[in-house]
């Protein structure tokens, strides 16, 4: 194994590849953020690219490839300027400034010589790196440039930012940035909320983001709306991880990049190493950050923490800027900066008191120091929460401080439980399979690499009206545009060759760390209950590839190996229940789609009791073997849940297709018919408003068919054997992960928590050479062949006869060669055109360089096949997810879309010429070169989250979404209060006037009487 990892790197040090050109902007001035990027952008530089970096703070020491366009000196920089109190009126001061600095910083980047001489020499760039704050002036500049944008944050999402991306914002479990509160807000507290975010939000807008407008118009004439260009931000990186602030719902275009700015700890100073290896009982350290004054502390407050510190036996380490404390206290080492990352490796350092900046709390959760959390402004409220939900730290309120709550503060995080809690938790923080770094540059290079490739979702696009359709949760999705950037523009200011890490060989790098990484076997139990053999076509490469990997895998289903590999146990439901296979008729209708709910809903009662009826589950259940993960298919059943349940081991869902109606909730997924396609009917992510009545009506048809029979008729069945299972809807919401089948790509854009794993790809095993006569008539076709396959669970016999003549007619015209898997022995057509069989090896027919095309009903599994050779498709939907497959096979370009009713000699034909254009094919291999550009590969992916559930099974990752009341979710409580205010207040207003006109009139009488008398 280290010769094979020699070999691996030896490859990507030689290998020769193409650097990039790239411009950074950073023109906020705040030293605290830049902190964060740094690192970034040294790394950049020393991978080989060439940097230019427009900022407050050019380098103290060159660095190769990396170029200053400094700004120091047009402003101040903000350091130790902000006092340690908080209030509302606080939060309004700082969303001023904000909006001033915003603006202020765009006049003095746009008025700077060096960056004027950018736009006006038309220098080239790759990529612009733009950090997405308090301004959006740096992307009026990179439209100018004509470079695709990478956006940067160092914290968590501003409020404008979600509309943005097309992020829903849900104050019931989303923490607004600036207030305190996690993911279980009070009623106050979401109130709260959803005013300042409804303040921020527009204060942005109609403030900051309009005079940027302005003030770019100023320079160039051609700049588009700055809300447009947005969300047209190829790519975000944020700076969070769930691990500490919780399971986010993101689209693919925000990656989470939390930590990449800790680096490798250095020596400590002499004098305050001896101060720490000295101290017997360790130390605590304090620190507020650059942009706090800790000598701005109330006096009490000082008084309290300097008398708390006094009473507990481990010694302090304090950033104060002055030279002394109030009282000298002996145990106290204090200085106006301290490196803080090597005081907070040291492993006798017990605990952190911290005003929860993001990069002090991402250091903390890096070495596994436990916090004690005091927020001030900014992002801190919102770190503090998630230190405190996380079980990181714990918070105390500035408000609340005293040398009591203090102590009792300092107790918990020092006590021995607790701290290795947060040694646990930093563990977790470290479990991934790419690191932070790693992870920045790789979506860097790629949004690069495929520059005209459109990353947004639906979501921030549909107006109003359609968004309100459905109160259901917003799902979203992408529509990637058929045409990509070719990676290879060159960097005009570069006099010399750059050269980057090519995907492949740091794909093979991480694959090998991912096979190395995770010796220990595990022992899984696989349920599978379901037979449909197209679902387990899916399952069985995965699961083989477990036991390959060295994991002891007992599978439940329909399905026995003929030939299991080591390692690897059925336990056979074979012969119970008749396997579904060329059982469906070729049409479609409404007729059709309640026949097949019926079906999935009483097939998934059925295959319940089938299984728990089998007596080798049975067995299975009272011996009650050591399970370390299972694994169960999420389909038509929760029923392998309530079996899992038995075995008291994490659960990792699976599936081999796109989400099913009723999986939405349980998962915290936000769906909305104006742009979320629906797994049985037609359209993409815009609907017409009659799909998305159809949508709306279908989606809660299933969903009340799945849950008050098949769910309910599940949970009796599983009463039957068992009295201690818990209500089916919890164990739902209890997997730790769930493997998604499908790759924004094909299936576009859309917001998943962090425990939804896409993995779409991994059955698709290595093609083997074609064989025999179906080897000669493919070699021998002079104008390549077209693909017809229908799958295994339609019939193509049951084709209507003038729709199989309309086929015929069409072979006849196209000089092409087609090969059709026809479950009949007879086919007039001659055979040196058409060659038919009952069974056709699809992955060698469509990875073959003459096959040119592929007519397919658009199943999951061909439809991933053909994106993975970049087959271009003409896709037929009958039935199941299979017109939503077709409707993403169109939007993404990698074919055309004919419904069955339209099925005619020229629709046909038409079609066939229109995916047999030598353009269209080319842009189909574009869109297949994507598919394949990941950082690591499908089958990685799906292996390493499966460990990954077994080696944390304590942990929760599921988004706080799928907990939240139905009412708290829509906000039905904060509308009744908000409206009940409004009206208090018109009533009052009303009372008051009228008390006035009142006095008024009795004033007026009062004066004619006066008049009178005199």
């Amino acid at each position: 194994m280290k010769f094979n990892s020699i070999i691996v790197l030896f490859s990507a040090l030689f290998s020769e590849v193409l650097g990039l050109n790239i411009l950074g902007v950073f023109p906020y001035q705040g030293k605290s953020h830049f902190f964060v990027f740094a690192p970034y952008l040294k790394e950049i530089a020393r991978r080989g690219h060439n940097l230019t970096v427009i900022s407050y703070f050019p380098l103290k020491e060159p660095v190769d490839n990396y170029h200053d366009i400094s700004l120091a000196g047009k402003t101040k920089i903000l350091e130790d300027v902000f006092p340690i109190y908080r209030s509302y009126w606080s939060i309004i001061q700082i969303s001023f400034f904000l909006t001033n600095s915003g603006q202020e910083n765009c006049i003095t980047l746009l008025d700077d010589e060096n960056v004027q001489n950018l736009w006006k020499t038309k220098q080239k760039f790759d990529l612009v790196l733009v950090e997405l704050f308090n301004s959006d002036c740096a992307l009026g500049l990179a439209h100018k440039l004509g470079a695709p944008v990478v956006g940067l944050t160092s914290h968590v999402l501003m409020p404008w930012h979600y509309e943005d991306y097309g992020i829903h914002y849900n104050p019931s479990y989303v923490p607004v940035l600036f207030l305190e509160g996690g993911t279980k807000p009070t009623l106050y507290q979401r109130i709260e909320r959803s005013i300042f975010h409804l303040y921020f939000v527009y204060l942005h807008k109609l403030t900051c983001r309009r005079n940027n407008q302005k003030t770019l118009a100023q320079y160039f004439d051609d700049v588009p709306p700055l809300d447009d260009l947005a969300k047209n931000v190829n790519m975000l990186l944020l700076y969070t991880n769930y691990v500490l602030s919780g399971p986010g719902l993101y689209p693919p275009n925000v990656r989470e990049v939390g930590g990449y700015h800790v680096t490798k700890p250095q020596e400590l100073p002499q004098d305050l190493k001896k101060f720490i290896e000295e101290s017997e009982h360790g130390v605590i350290y304090i620190s507020f950050g650059s942009m706090l004054r800790a000598t701005s502390t109330p006096r009490d407050k000082l008084e309290a923490i300097i008398d708390a510190v006094s009473e507990i036996p481990q010694r302090i380490i304090w950033k104060w800027e002055e030279k002394t404390l109030p009282g000298n206290p002996k145990n106290i080492f204090i200085s106006n900066w301290l490196p803080q990352n090597e005081i907070l490796a040291h492993p006798k350092v017990l605990a952190f008191y911290s005003h929860c900046g993001m990069l002090g709390t991402t250091e903390a959760i890096h070495y596994g120091v436990p916090i004690i959390a005091m927020p001030v402004f900014g992002d801190q409220p919102s770190n503090a929460a998630a230190v405190e939900e996380s079980g990181l730290g714990v918070q105390i309120h500035i408000k609340e401080l005293t040398k009591e709550t203090l102590l009792e503060k300092l107790r918990i995080v020092l006590n021995p439980e607790f701290r290795k809690r947060a040694k646990e938790l930093s563990k977790v923080w470290h479990d991934r399979p790419q690191s932070p770094m790693d992870t920045a540059i790789y979506w860097t290079e790629y949004a690069a690499r495929t520059a005209n490739y459109t990353f947004r979702t639906p979501a921030n696009s549909p107006p109003l009206p359609k968004l309100s359709v459905c109160c259901r949760r917003p799902q979203s999705r992408h529509r990637p545009a058929p045409y990509f950037a070719h990676y290879s523009r060159h960097a005009p200011l570069a006099a010399f060759k750059y050269s980057i890490m090519k995907p492949s060989v740091l794909i093979s790098i991480l694959s090998l760390l991912v096979l190395t990484d995770y010796a220990c076997s595990l022992n899984i139990l696989g349920i599978f209950p379901y037979q449909g053999k197209s679902h387990f076509i899916v399952f069985r490469v995965y699961l083989r590839e477990l036991a390959k990997r060295g994991h002891n895998v007992t599978v439940i289903s329909h399905f026995p190996e003929q030939d299991p590999p080591a390692n690897y146990h059925d336990i056979s439901l074979a012969g119970s229940t008749k396997p579904i296979e060329d059982e469906g008729p070729f049409q479609t209708s409404y007729l059709i789609l309640l026949a097949v709910s019926w079906f999935l809903a009483h097939s998934g009662v059925q295959n319940c009791d089938t299984m728990l009826a089998n007596d080798q589950v049975q067995s299975l259940i009272k011996e009650k073997p050591k399970f370390d993960v299972i694994v169960v298919e999420q389909f038509n059943s929760d029923c392998a849940l309530g079996v899992a349940h038995k075995f008291d081991a994490p659960v990792v869902g699976i599936m081999s297709h796109i989400l099913m109606p009723y999986h939405y909730q349980r998962l915290g997924i936000p769906y909305n018919p104006a742009y979320v396609p629906f797994h049985f009917l037609e359209g993409g992510t815009k609907p017409t408003l009659y799909q998305r009545v159809e949508r709306t009506i279908f989606d809660f048809y299933f969903r009340t068919l799945y849950k008050y029979y098949t769910q309910r008729s599940n949970q009796n069945s599983l009463a039957k054997y068992f009295d201690d299972i818990p209500p089916l809807d919890d164990l739902a919401r209890d997997m730790k992960f769930l493997l998604l089948y499908h790759n924004f790509v094909l299936t576009g854009s859309r917001l998943f928590p962090s425990n939804v794993i896409e993995v779409g790809g991994f059955h698709v095993i290595d093609a083997k050479p074609l064989t025999g006569d179906l080897k000669k008539f493919v070699d021998e076709a002079e104008h390549g062949v077209i693909y017809i396959s229908f799958g295994s669970v339609v019939k193509a016999t049951t084709m209507p006869a003038d729709k199989v003549q309309d086929v015929l007619n069409v072979m006849k015209q196209l000089p092409q060669r087609f090969i059709w898997k026809w479950e009949d022995k007879t086919l007039l057509v001659d055979k040196n055109k058409l060659y038919t069989k009952n069974w056709l090896p699809q992955v060698d027919i469509l990875a073959h360089p003459k096959t040119l095309a592929f007519l397919s009903h658009a199943g999951n599994g061909g439809t991933t096949e053909a994106i993975h050779y970049g087959v271009p498709m003409v896709a037929m939907p009958i039935v199941g997810d299979q017109p939503a497959n077709a409707a993403a096979v169109e939007e993404s370009g990698l074919g055309v879309t004919l419904q069955v009713r339209d099925l005619n000699q020229e629709n046909l034909l038409n079609a066939f010429k229109k995916v047999l254009d030598p353009k269209f094919r080319q842009r189909v291999k574009e869109v297949s070169k994507a598919w394949h550009d990941r950082p690591i590969s499908p089958m990685d992916t799906a292996v390493y989250w499966t460990e990954f559930a077994a080696k944390h099974p304590n942990f929760t990752f599921r988004t706080a979404a799928a907990d939240v009341p139905f009412y708290q979710y829509i906000n039905l409580d904060v509308a009744a209060v908000l409206i009940t205010i409004f009206i208090l207040n018109i009533v009052a207003l009303r009372i008051l006037i009228n008390k006035c006109r009142s006095k008024k009139k009795v004033t007026t009488k009062t004066e004619k009487k006066k008049a009178k008398r005199a």
